[in-house]
């Protein structure tokens, strides 16, 4: 089998996968009912990250040496493997050229597959041009992966200009908490002070406001745990505490990521919120190691939070 041939196969079943993780998380991620109660629950995690760009890593950096894709390569195959082909040609074109880019995404027959391609060519294109990128995304008919273009130009414009990026999130739809979640906390990496001042709005539901402040502990908890810590214990308690355990949570998050259930031991520099931050890595490693998961949740000692780490691992 030929590297392209052998990339195009991989890329194949990794963009099935992703497809499928989006779908549940864009299930997981339903705003509640505006006009139902607001429960104001101990819990730390208000929801947890979008993947993390699994397909874009498998399909490279575009301006990287590397497999090059055109057109006469990609007609060779056939069903999916056309399809992934395209996606990457179109990827391969986006950051210079936005229209060679959808005119790939056009040959893209899997009408999901194509709609994640124009997603992802707009956001390629914001360094060259944001507004012609931000044009692309009212033209993908399908609620969810418009939504994906809006999130995807957000957290391309983090390092331009991150309150523009934090403003485009506002156009994200079902992926406005996820959005928010993820732009802040990378921004909280650069610029912490800011991202304090815009949790401190108390913008949104409760779902909103806990999701604002679990991203700072996880972003910069992926960098380095201590300046996780350091920066949640400037977070605000908030309502029963639920601020700064959200940030505890996320530098969990980050320590499971980061070191698996070895990441336990560095859960003690939470002092009280230790617990919240061994959730983080209950959660985190649930997806891979659902035993050891379950294992973290019954030495958590609170019980409120002990039952809720149990229900989600076991969900």
């Amino acid at each position: 089998m030929s590297n392209r041939a052998f990339a195009l196969l991989y890329l194949l079943c990794l963009a099935v996968c992703v497809g499928a993780v989006y779908g549940a998380r864009a299930a997981r991620a339903a705003r509640p009912d505006a006009s139902s109660p607001e429960p104001l629950e101990r819990v730390a995690v208000a929801i947890p990250p979008k993947p993390e760009g699994a397909l874009e890593q498998a399909l490279g950096d575009p301006d990287a040496e590397g497999t090059r894709y055109d057109e006469t390569s990609c007609d060779r195959y056939e069903g999916d493997f056309r399809d992934v082909c395209y996606h990457a040609l179109a990827r391969q074109r986006a950051p210079r050229d936005l229209g060679g880019g959808l005119l790939a995404c056009d040959q893209v027959k899997r009408r999901r597959l194509r709609q994640e391609c124009q997603a992802d060519v707009a956001e390629l294109h914001v360094p060259t041009d944001l507004e012609a990128a931000r044009g692309v995304c009212p033209s993908i008919p399908t609620r969810k992966w418009r939504d994906q273009c809006f999130f995807g130009i957000a957290m391309a414009l983090v390092q331009i200009d991150p309150r523009q990026a934090l403003a485009s999130c506002d156009s994200a739809g079902i992926w406005l908490d996820f959005c928010r979640h993820d732009v802040l906390g990378e921004v909280s990496v650069f610029d912490l002070d800011m991202v304090l001042e815009v949790c401190a709005r108390e913008e949104g539901d409760l779902l909103t406001r806990k999701t604002c402040w679990h991203g700072i502990g996880k972003y910069i908890g992926r960098i380095d745990l201590p300046r996780a810590f350091s920066a949640c214990e400037r977070v605000p308690l908030g309502p029963q505490n639920l601020y700064r355990e959200n940030c505890m949570h996320g530098t969990g998050w980050a320590a499971g990521e980061r070191f698996g259930d070895a990441g336990l031991s560095h859960c003690r520099a939470a002092g009280a919120f230790e617990d919240s931050c061994r959730l983080g890595v209950a959660f985190q490693i649930e997806r891979s190691q659902s035993d050891m998961a379950v294992d973290i949740c019954r030495s958590v000692r609170r019980t409120d939070l002990r039952d809720h780490c149990l229900a989600w691992v076991s969900r």
